[in-house]
């Protein structure tokens, strides 16, 4: 779903798919310490990484609309996006609406369900109580201007998080023009990497907000088996309903 703000933006659709990797279930986090939520990166230097050229401040305060991602009653189907956005020749399939778009490994182009792994204690994630996964952001030649991303859990009150920080930020904040230092694809689609952090199976939501549109990805997430086959494990426990079903 979309909301655009203003009537008559132009949406590109095209989609560039890159590289993905995957990651390690090694042992999941332990329940009993307390688990910090997200917070953090409000600024464009977090997503920068100290690359040379990174604008100053974060997202202008017209991009932090309230979060209008739906609640989903537990045990119900998960309303996923329509998948299978092949809008570029030659690429993957995407997830959204555009102008930005999500993508990842194993079955979420096709399905909208993404795999995730908890931590690993030598590998990805290692000391986090967060798990997640790989995600990749396009962004199509339409619009070059800045991007907020944010998001939750559907089902209840497990949260959603960004980067692969012990602590996940809270948001990811994307300056105009070329993001993270790779410049601009010939065709003039942005891309940046990043992690979708998680603790649990379920419903989850992105919202991605720019200057001219607000859209919403909705995806389910399950557990990956220890060798991270990039499907659902239907040998690995879950708390949520939603994660049973496609």
């Amino acid at each position: 779903m979309r909301r655009w703000i203003y009537p008559g933006a132009a949406v590109a659709a095209v989609l560039s798919m890159g590289a993905v990797i995957g990651v390690i279930l090694a042992e999941g986090p332990s329940s009993s310490a307390p688990v910090p939520a997200p917070g953090g990166g409000a600024t464009y230097l977090v997503f920068c990484g100290g690359v040379a050229g990174c604008p100053r401040g974060g997202v202008p305060a017209a991009l932090r609309r309230p979060i209008h991602l739906p609640h989903v009653a537990a045990g119900t189907r998960c309303p996923v996006s329509a998948p299978g956005h092949k809008v570029r020749r030659g690429s993957g399939a995407g997830v959204g609406p555009g102008p930005i778009y999500a993508v990842s490994l194993g079955p979420f182009g096709r399905t909208a369900v993404l795999p995730f792994v908890l931590p690993s204690r030598a590998g990805l994630f290692g000391g986090s109580a967060w798990g997640g996964q790989k995600v990749l952001w396009l962004g199509a030649p339409s619009y070059h201007g800045p991007v907020l991303i944010r998001g939750r859990k559907l089902t209840g009150r497990g949260g959603l998080g960004f980067g692969a920080g012990k602590i996940p930020l809270a948001e990811v904040d994307v300056p105009p023009g070329p993001a993270g230092g790779v410049g601009l694809n010939r065709d003039g689609w942005r891309l940046w990497g990043g992690y979708a952090r998680l603790r649990s199976p379920g419903c989850y939501g992105f919202q991605v907000d720019g200057t001219t549109f607000s859209e919403v990805i909705i995806f389910r997430a399950c557990l990956s088996g220890v060798r991270q086959t990039g499907r659902c494990e239907s040998g690995v426990s879950h708390g949520d309903k939603t994660a049973t079903q496609p």
